[in-house]
């Protein structure tokens, strides 16, 4: 047992070399070229046009006592200028009043993303809802019906 040991560990020690060498490129790589599920439609909040899109196709996750689900939001050029304020929700109906940091659009230029808070189960009923407020205090709402789960 001891000879056959000495005999396989030198190669042995050669393949987990070569992992140890070949594993960071391979999560590199990984890391580097995400891929995202497809962009919902595009559709109008008043003079706003935007375009949501998921992060993952997985379902919400708990965050801070509540369950969210990342999404980016893509405006049109130059519409980020005329919002104030946009924050979004999933459910039957879109929230009356911003309640938390959840929901909450933010970013840089065109590309925002906000942590959505999510039901666990969404019904048939449940929508996407992005209210966006304007400078002059309008507020516009659109909706989107959430995908089905697929477990």
């Amino acid at each position: 047992m001891i000879a056959a040991l000495r005999t396989r560990w030198p190669r042995a020690r050669f393949w987990l070399n070569a992992f140890v060498l070949v594993a960071p490129g391979w999560f590199l790589y990984a890391s580097l070229t995400p891929t995202f599920p497809p962009a919902w439609p595009t559709r109008a909040a008043g003079p706003v046009e935007v375009t949501p899109t998921p992060h993952d196709d997985a379902g919400p996750y708990p965050h801070d006592g509540a369950h969210v689900k990342d999404f980016s939001f893509r405006f049109c050029d130059g519409c980020v200028a005329r919002i104030r304020m946009a924050y979004a929700n999933a459910g039957p109906e879109p929230i009356a009043v911003l309640d938390g940091e959840h929901g909450v659009v933010h970013g840089h230029g065109a590309l925002q993303e906000a942590h959505v808070p999510y039901p666990p189960h969404p019904g048939p009923e449940d929508r996407l809802w992005l209210t966006v407020q304007e400078w002059n205090g309008t507020l516009h709402r659109v909706a989107w019906p959430l995908p089905r789960p697929t477990d």
